[in-house]
């Protein structure tokens, strides 16, 4: 049994999804259902001040309401929101602010 507390993610809250190579991708909350069990999550927008190459980083990061959606799940067993349909190598979520890390090895 997992230590952390639930998280119950609000409508419009900033979150960056972590992947299992350490990648950080910055969403938005855009539902949560009634039980707080399931979450839809939109990908922000970002503004590259330069030609985006596999290393850039973002100079603004904003609410995209056209981002593509994702959705995520609360796991009893790891006590964190993975992201649903990914299986065992799902992304965990981490509510607060936006942050982007592209993949850089």
């Amino acid at each position: 049994m997992s230590t952390n507390e639930k998280h119950i993610p609000v409508v419009g809250e900033k979150l960056y999804i972590v992947s299992c190579c350490g990648t950080e991708t910055p969403y938005t909350v855009e539902a949560v259902n009634e039980k707080a069990t399931r979450c839809v999550v939109r990908e922000a927008g970002m503004v590259f001040k330069i030609p985006r190459y596999f290393d850039s980083y973002p100079e603004h990061i904003f609410d995209d309401p056209n981002g593509r959606k994702k959705t995520l799940f609360w796991s009893e067993k790891s006590g964190a929101w993975k992201e649903s349909n990914a299986g065992r190598y799902a992304g965990f979520a981490i509510f607060g602010n936006y942050s982007y890390e592209p993949y850089l090895d």
